[in-house]
């Protein structure tokens, strides 16, 4: 199976460059540190979307079945491990407020999903 899971994000005011500076520096040890199963995509920011509460960035990461959730959890909460030690490092820069414009989404490719037609 194939999924794409997404994270739309906002960034602090006036944490916009560090944020950019952050991740040219850390992007690459960040891929590095995903756990198997699952791919870091990238982090983009948006350029035009109709979603206006979705949030300035999104993060893209590729996950080889339900099962990879599970171990991109067990990641995140181990603080000395690379992946724990650059996602709280990073997530310095989230606007947390409930009020900042955010998202999650999870996709399943098409030829993965099941579907039918329903009867008429």
């Amino acid at each position: 199976m194939r999924f794409i899971q997404e994270f739309g994000f906002t960034v602090k005011v006036g944490m916009e460059e560090a944020h950019q500076q952050w991740l040219a520096k850390n992007e690459a040890a960040l891929a590095a540190a995903h756990p198997e199963g699952t791919r870091y995509i990238g982090t983009f920011a948006t350029v035009f979307s109709t979603d206006k509460q979705a949030g300035n960035y999104r993060s893209f990461v590729e996950l080889d079945s339900y099962a990879a959730l599970d171990r991109l959890a067990a990641a995140g909460k181990d603080a000395s491990s690379d992946f724990g030690r650059l996602s709280r490092e990073w997530s310095g820069f989230g606007d947390y407020d409930l009020a900042a414009p955010w998202s999650q989404g999870l996709f399943k490719a098409v030829v993965d999903t099941t579907l039918w037609d329903p009867p008429i």
